[in-house]
């Protein structure tokens, strides 16, 4: 078997997709998720230093990114403790993102 049959079965097996540009942009994503999550909190911060009020769909995009993190490793890993931090995560982004709408019905003032 020369080089070429093996790149040509490793093609095949893989769905032409390149292991290493897979890999890459699976760091790429773990990195921008990680920067993300990061200046959600800094622009929730700076929010409250400046205004004095919450800045609440800054507090939903955050947990809707560890709730979707979380939920995916459980659905990888099958742990339970994954499981219970996915809900709560999710209680979370739920409780910022109603908080956020009727913020933004004029229901509450924050």
């Amino acid at each position: 078997m020369n080089k070429e049959d093996i790149l040509e079965k490793s093609r095949k097996e893989n769905k032409n997709k390149d292991i290493a540009e897979l890999e890459v942009i699976e760091q790429a994503s773990n990195i921008a998720g990680r920067v993300g999550m990061l200046f959600c909190c800094v622009i929730a911060v700076l929010e409250v230093i400046f205004t004095g009020k919450p800045n609440l769909s800054t507090w939903a995009i955050y947990f809707s990114i560890l709730a979707t993190l979380m939920l995916v490793k459980y659905i990888k890993l099958h742990r339970k403790h994954e499981l219970w931090i996915t809900v709560l995560y999710i209680a979370c982004f739920v409780g910022f993102f109603a908080a956020y709408i009727l913020k933004l019905a004029g229901v509450i003032s924050l």
